[in-house]
C-alpha cells in the first residue's frame, strides 16, 4: 500500500505574532509519497532548518543508509518550499546521505511580481546549482503532462507557462504548480501556494476531472488564497493544512471573515490534518 506523509516542518510550530503588522510567517511545506515498491516522490520539503529531519524521515522509510528519491518536485520559488533541498545539496555531509535522480520544477524567468521585479531569477540559479551538486536531472513540466513513477500517475494541471496571465498581480506564489497524484485507490491534489486566479484557470480547464480524495490546501490555508469553485470541484474529504500554530489561530480569530472560502472546504471535509500536529502517514 502506498503512503503519503505530511512532514511537520519546524516553522509549523511557530506560535508568535501573526497579522498584517507583524507579518504572516510562512510555515514551510513538505510531503513524501512512498510507492508500493518503496520508491520516493518528494514535494518541496520546508526551510533549510528542516533538511536534517527530512533526510532522517527518508532514511526511516527507505530502510537504507542512502535513500533514493526518484522525483523531487518543487512547487514554486520560495525558500520555505525549496530551502531544505538547497541545504541538503550544499551541505557535503547531507548530500552524501541521499541520491536524487530527478528534480521537477518550473520557475519562469520572465514572470514579474506585483512590484514588477523578475523575482524568479535568483531561485533559478539556486536550482541550477542544487541540480549540479546532487547530480540530478531537471524535468520541466508542461500543462496536461502525465508522468508515472512506480504506478503513481502525476498529472500537471497548472504550470506557469502562460505567465503573462498572472504577471504584475501576485508574487511568485502564482507560479505554483497544481497537479494530482493518483494511486489505484486515492487521488491527491497538490496546490503549493496557488492563488485564486490560477485555481480559477485550472477549474475552467478541467472541471469535473478535479475531483480528488485528498487536497493540500493552497498557501498554507491562509485567508488570502481560496476559491470556493475550485474547492467544490475538488470536493476532497481529507484536507492537508501545511499551516503554523499561529496561522491557524489567526485564521479563526483575526481573519475569520476573510477566510470564508477555506472554511467552506473545511466544512465539506471529514478529516483535517494540520502540519503542526505532527508528521502523519496516510495510506493511499
Amino acid at each position: 500500500m502506498e503512503k503519503l506523509i505530511q512532514f511537520r516542518t519546524s516553522a509549523s510550530l511557530y506560535d508568535g505574532a501573526f497579522d498584517n503588522v507583524a507579518g504572516w510567517s510562512a510555515a514551510g511545506m513538505g510531503y513524501v509519497l512512498v510507492t508500493k515498491n518503496n520508491k520516493f516522490i518528494v514535494i518541496d520539503g520546508g526551510y533549510k532548518e528542516d533538511s536534517l529531519a527530512l533526510i532522517g524521515l527518508l532514511e526511516k522509510y527507505s530502510g537504507k543508509s542512502v535513500p533514493t528519491v526518484d522525483l523531487w518536485i518543487i512547487t514554486h520559488s520560495h525558500g520555505d518550499h525549496y530551502g531544505a533541498l538547497q541545504n541538503i545539496a550544499e551541505c557535503e555531509e547531507l548530500c552524501k546521505r541521499i541520491n536524487v535522480k530527478k528534480l521537477c520544477y518550473y520557475f519562469p524567468a520572465k514572470f514579474r511580481d506585483r512590484g514588477k521585479r523578475y523575482c524568479n531569477l535568483s531561485p533559478i540559479e539556486d536550482m541550477k546549482r542544487i541540480a549540479a551538486l546532487l547530480g540530478a536531472k531537471h524535468h520541466v513540466p508542461f500543462i496536461d503532462e502525465k508522468l508515472s513513477v512506480d504506478g503513481i500517475e502525476l498529472h500537471f494541471l497548472y504550470v506557469p507557462s502562460d505567465y503573462l496571465a498572472i504577471n504584475d498581480s501576485y508574487n511568485s506564489n502564482a507560479c505554483s504548480l497544481i497537479f494530482t497524484l493518483s494511486t489505484e485507490n486515492k487521488k491527491i491534489m497538490i496546490t503549493g501556494d496557488a492563488v485564486p486566479k490560477t485555481m480559477q484557470m485550472t477549474c475552467a480547464k478541467y472541471g469535473d476531472i478535479l475531483k480528488c480524495d485528498i487536497l493540500q490546501m493552497p498557501h498554507h490555508a491562509l485567508c488570502d488564497t481560496g476559491d470556493v469553485g475550485f474547492f467544490s470541484a475538488v470536493d476532497a474529504k481529507t484536507l492537508l493544512l501545511p499551516i503554523s500554530i499561529a496561522g491557524d489561530r489567526s485564521m479563526s480569530d483575526i481573519y475569520f471573515e476573510q477566510n470564508a472560502a477555506n472554511r467552506w472546504a473545511q466544512d465539506n471535509a471529514d478529516k483535517i490534518l494540520k502540519a503542526f500536529e505532527g508528521t502523519i502517514e496516510i495510506e493511499v
